[in-house]
């Protein structure tokens, strides 16, 4: 057998070397759609559903509070206070070890200046629930996270020790600077373990009672009303997600209603007690961890994923068509073979074995191709990610099922075809039989044609989208506009010093020769994260929003900067600056969909708003001005906006907006100068333009239109071949039929009538299937639109024209040709 097997593939090489263009179109078809595939299952896997490299991954799950809640968050998801996490651990009877997290950032200095990174604030206990293992030193235990502020050590991540730290042996005990404080560096995790989120991978970590020092801006530790953890367990073993969230419960409403008996418990409405009363603590399963980008990404991956299966569908057409023709020119050496004895299971053999090498040979392209594939899309995100272009054993295991799938999908009935012959019919078989599974084969481009019709206007939708989205804009203007970050809190500074640090900073920035306006704001604009509340207004009369209300403190000028319009009212000046240490909100500025949403046709400015919705929240923030409404967190939100002046906000990082006169790469390097002027160690961070900033905002759209044309454009490409292919083939089989016509008078108008008429009937079948397609894609990807219905009308018929333009000029060729055969010549073909 394996004799048999080894003269097979030894056959079937020579037979494809021999017939090289024939196996040249079929790897790059192959390749091309495998390599599609293998790129994208590379990224979801990494994305999706790869675990944590951390012992039974599937044991760990999230709790994640849901329902009502009193009180601020910090962060994102369904967070859970520290205290409850400390009285989660002290009553624990369900989990065999309970552990929490809050990304960060920080600025870490090890020798020099310092640098913004990722870090992880975590309970003391993280490392050892989790199983992780140290590559040098100890780990952060228990003993690390008992008192704030007495623990001040780190463990770095491998990567930042081998990368940034040069993998020196001496580290352990070497001292950093956190924000400006002394730590000591206690160990290296293990390699290959990055933190709990591959969208904001860690670089180090630090102990929970050490969160003043990592984040200065706000001391949580024992505030009941802020949420700002992500709290994991490790389920006992046996024990499920279910079992343990049903086991939770009675606790978790005993602690709710002990809660609202505490001393210091917010007056609130009943309505808000009673939402509060009804929350309940959800178990979610975490083995591939958490990730906000994840979460975000999902969708668009999971599109991407089924485009490119479309894409491998009709490569697999494709080369089914180029099969066929190969079996039609090859069927009297096929039929000579059954005359003398082969069986027809050996000659479907002989053929399968083809189509399994070229199907290998095509996924060994399609591996080479997929590298570069997933670097293009992995440079859409943002640049701490973990995720990797190269290719592992997973990916390849995934490579070779779907070419194995695929070479028993394009060549199985074309063998079966060829295995049907009937010797004796087919060596008497006139030459200029049209037969050979030609009606197979038309069937094979129909749904070619059907297939890139359907990706052409997912693509068409996915265009429209970003167009719409750019044509909208985010309602200021971004151009010769920039903008950087420096956050003075991380840089050891007090309230007073970050205060006076801005105010010479704007005045710097105004005095560049470069620059037409400068200001700034505590939200980084189009970036997707919020300061939001729910808010009490007194006008007339009294009450409170219904939706979140958006929050920024910007500074003077901010506004003039952005090009943005008051009006109504007036902008921040020196009135709005800080009277004493204890002062609030004073004035405030509303948007102008603020404006609109709760004040209708009434000026609003006057009115006097407070944060919250307790029946006690103090009105004291008087409106001195309206401003057109502009984009806040994204595009595709018009959000509710109040502005508070940023010389009366507690200063924490900065978002800083140059107006440059005209467009001054040299810009960039006057902003450093500039900040180094005033302090040459704080770091200058995220120094881009804002025509790049609305680039990363667009993210995911730009990545779902540009991934879905060039998809669009490589199905098109392959239907084009297929109908060329056909097309040309029935013309030449057809010769002596068409030199019959024109001999008995037929012109060449007909004759070239003839073809494009033929070709029409494959299109609009096609079109024909492909339009109920067009709406289950529309259920698909309708969540990713925006300003155009997932049925538009206009994108499908243009798509269908393209459609109709391509077929045109597939048949062109093989018509003219039609057309100018001599009927003589035509006659003596045979």
């Amino acid at each position: 057998m394996l004799e048999q097997l080894r003269y097979d593939v030894k056959h079937a090489v020579r037979g494809l070397l021999r017939d090289r263009a024939f196996t040249a179109i079929a790897l790059l078809s192959i390749g091309l759609g495998v390599g599609a595939n293998s790129a994208i299952f590379s990224l979801v896997h990494q994305a999706l559903l790869r675990q944590l490299p951390v012992p039974e991954p599937e044991r760990l799950v999230l709790l994640s509070w849901n329902g009502g809640f009193v009180g601020t968050g910090w962060g994102s998801g369904n967070l859970l206070p520290h205290p409850m996490f400390r009285d989660l651990k002290a009553e624990n009877q369900v989990f065999d070890g309970l552990i929490a997290r809050h990304p960060t950032q920080i600025h870490l200095s090890v020798e020099g200046t310092p640098e913004p990174v990722n870090a992880e604030i975590v309970s003391g206990n993280y490392f050892g629930v989790l199983g992780v293992r140290p590559a040098h030193g100890r780990l952060l235990d228990e003993s690390d996270d008992v008192q704030p502020g007495a623990h001040p050590v780190v463990v770095v991540s491998y990567d930042y020790w081998k990368n940034r730290l040069g993998g020196r042996e001496d580290v352990v005990g070497r001292h950093v600077l956190v924000n400006g404080f002394p730590m000591t560096v206690i160990g290296v995790a293990a390699p290959g373990f990055r933190g709990m989120d591959w969208g904001e991978v860690p670089s180090l970590w630090i102990p929970t009672m050490m969160k003043k020092q990592a984040t200065p801006e706000f001391d949580w530790l024992d505030d009941r009303r802020g949420r700002w953890l992500h709290v994991f367990g490790r389920l006992k073993p046996g024990l499920s997600a279910a079992r343990a969230q049903a086991a939770l419960q009675p606790w978790f409403k005993a602690m709710l209603e002990a809660d609202t008996r505490r001393e210091g418990w917010p007056q609130v409405t009943e309505e808000q007690r009673r939402r509060f009363l009804a929350s309940s603590l959800d178990v979610l399963p975490a083995a591939q961890g958490r990730s906000d980008l994840g979460q975000q990404l999902e969708k668009p991956l999971l599109v991407l994923l089924a485009a490119t299966v479309l894409v491998l569908l009709l490569a697999c057409l494709n080369v089914a068509n180029l099969c066929l023709a190969r079996a039609f020119a090859r069927r009297r050496e096929t039929a000579v073979r059954l005359a003398i004895g082969a069986s027809r299971g050996r000659i479907v053999g002989d053929l399968l074995v083809q189509s399994a090498l070229l199907a290998l040979a095509g996924a060994g392209v399609g591996l080479l191709l997929a590298p570069a594939v997933s670097a293009g899309l992995i440079s859409f995100l943002p640049e701490a990610v973990d995720l990797r272009p190269g290719i592992d054993a997973r990916v390849f295991l995934f490579a070779l099922g779907v070419a194995l799938a695929t070479g028993l999908l394009f060549g199985l009935v074309p063998a079966l075809q060829a295995s049907g012959e009937r010797p004796g019919f087919t060596l008497k078989e006139e030459a200029t039989s049209v037969a050979g599974g030609l009606g197979l084969r038309k069937a094979l481009v129909v749904g070619q044609i059907a297939l890139a019709l359907v990706l052409l206007v997912g693509a068409g939708l996915f265009v429209r989208t970003l167009s719409n989205l750019r044509a909208q804009g985010p309602g200021f203007d971004t151009t010769n506009l920039l903008t950087f970050f420096v956050d003075p809190a991380r840089s050891a500074y007090s309230q007073p010093r970050g205060e006076r640090l801005m105010v010479d900073l704007l005045a710097a920035l105004r005095t560049l020769p470069e620059a037409e306006h400068a200001g700034s704001s505590s939200a980084t604009l189009l970036a997707g994260g919020s300061w939001n509340t729910s808010m009490t207004i007194q006008s007339d009369r009294r009450f409170v929003t219904d939706r979140p209300v958006h929050i920024n403190a910007v500074s003077p000028g901010f506004f003039a900067t952005l090009r943005t319009r008051l009006l109504a009212g007036r902008d921040f000046d020196e009135r709005d600056a800080r009277s004493g240490p204890e002062q609030e909100f004073r004035h405030v500025i509303v948007n102008e969909s603020f404006a609109r949403r709760y004040f209708g046709d009434e000026s609003p400015l006057g009115a006097r708003l407070g944060f919250g919705n307790r029946p006690d929240t103090r009105t004291e923030m008087e409106v001195v001005g309206v401003v057109k409404t502009f984009s806040y967190r994204g595009l595709r939100e018009v959000d509710d906006q109040v502005f508070v002046p940023f010389l009366e906000s507690t200063i924490r990082g900065t978002n800083y907006y140059v107006r440059t006169r005209a467009s001054s790469p040299a810009a960039f390097a006057s902003i450093r100068a500039a900040v180094r002027a005033l302090d040459p160690a704080l770091p200058v961070d995220r120094l881009r333009t804002l025509d790049d900033q609305l680039d990363r905002a667009l993210g995911n759209e730009r990545l779902l239109a540009i991934l879905a044309t060039g998809f669009a454009a490589l199905a098109v490409i392959l239907a084009v071949v297929g109908l060329y292919g056909v097309t040309s083939f029935v013309v030449t089989r057809r010769t002596r039929e068409i030199g019959i016509r024109m001999a008995l008078g037929a012109t060449r108008e007909a004759a070239l009538w003839l073809v494009i008429r033929d070709t029409g009937v494959l299109v609009v079948a096609g079109i024909a299937i492909a339009l109920p397609a067009v709406g289950g894609l529309g259920r698909l990807v309708e969540s990713q639109l925006f300003g155009v219905h997932a049925l538009d009308g206009r994108t499908i018929a243009v798509c269908a024209a393209l459609v109709v333009l391509a077929a045109l000029a597939a048949a062109a060729v093989p018509a003219r040709r039609a057309s100018s055969f001599n009927p003589v010549e035509a006659l003596r073909c045979e």
